[in-house]
């Protein structure tokens, strides 16, 4: 399923930083750029149909409004997450308006040496950030406009004509309001045909429409919304996994049990059994993801360094 994710630039204008372990995160997209940096474990990144395996060490770019999805390999998996908008340095480089990276790694467009500091940028940006000690926000702004320099210098982009420019941003606007809709309604019975009429298309137009900006079905979209849903509620122990099932939009337990075997390789009862019990005990509700405290992201960049991430 694809989530349409309302980025909040409340520290920062044009800039959102934080760390993040995720068991899974389902299909979404949002307005920035996103840069992230994997600080622990093992895990899968599908981005537009495209798949990256990621570990310790290894950075992926995004690009506005693509769809990604995140699954863990290991029990989670931790990134250093850095979000910008396309706003940030506009004004000097018109370019960012209509550019668009061609390739998602970093790590496999950068020399060696550039890809080191690129990291040294990452780790000390996010420290500054989280910190706000005096002038952070001009510090903050030096390493993101070097990490910005880097990543137009090194990766591959095109620049997108005003015609291609004006057709996407018309494309974004549909998958902000189709994701939203569902997003609002997913816990009900809901048909493709449903949004069709709300968007005045055919279901076969809308359907294409689904495979090639969301890179899934439309049923699995709604399959997966349900089931991200589930994996926030199912370290409750005072909800069944029926009520659970319910809650969630599916309309059997069968059904949710088939996508919980096809996703983890097991039903959700043995899930929960197996994966609540080593989360932090103020989010044992919720095992699909974990945004830690300021204070814990401290603590975690404290220990980090780049020697450790090559």
């Amino acid at each position: 399923m694809i989530e349409y994710e309302i980025v909040k630039h409340d520290r920062l204008k044009d800039v959102r930083i934080f760390i993040n372990s995720i068991r899974l995160r389902s299909v979404h997209m949002h307005r920035d750029l996103e840069l992230f940096l994997v600080l622990e474990g093992e895990g899968t990144v599908i981005i537009k149909n495209q798949k990256h395996s990621v570990r310790r060490g290894d950075t992926l770019l995004i690009n506005a409004y693509d769809s990604h999805e995140i699954i863990a390999l290991t029990d989670t998996l931790t990134l250093l997450i850095i979000q910008f908008s396309n706003h940030f340095l506009r004004e000097y480089y018109h370019a960012m308006r209509n550019t668009v990276f061609l390739n998602n790694s970093p790590k496999s467009q950068f020399p060696e040496a550039e890809y080191e500091k690129l990291l040294d940028d990452m780790i000390r940006l996010s420290n500054d950030y989280l910190r706000e000690e005096h002038l952070f926000e001009l510090s903050c702004v030096h390493y993101l406009s070097d990490i910005i320099y880097m990543l137009y210098r090194y990766m591959d982009t095109a620049e997108l004509s005003e015609t291609e420019y004006t057709k996407r941003k018309k494309q974004n606007r549909r998958v902000d309001r189709i994701s939203s809709y569902i997003s609002e309604n997913y816990q009900r019975p809901l048909r493709l045909s449903d949004i069709a009429e709300m968007e005045g298309i055919t279901t076969t137009h809308l359907s294409h429409f689904f495979t090639e900006n969301f890179g899934i079905t439309f049923q699995e979209y709604l399959r997966d919304k349900r089931l991200e849903c589930a994996l926030r509620m199912i370290g409750d122990d005072s909800l069944t996994i029926s009520e659970i099932a319910s809650s969630s939009g599916f309309s059997e337990l069968k059904y949710m049990t088939k996508a919980f075997k096809e996703a983890f390789g097991m039903s959700p009862s043995l899930y929960r059994e197996n994966k609540v019990i080593n989360l932090p005990a103020n989010k044992k509700a919720d095992i699909s993801e974990y945004i830690h405290s300021k204070d814990e992201s401290l603590s975690i960049l404290s220990s980090i360094t780049v020697k450790s991430m090559l």
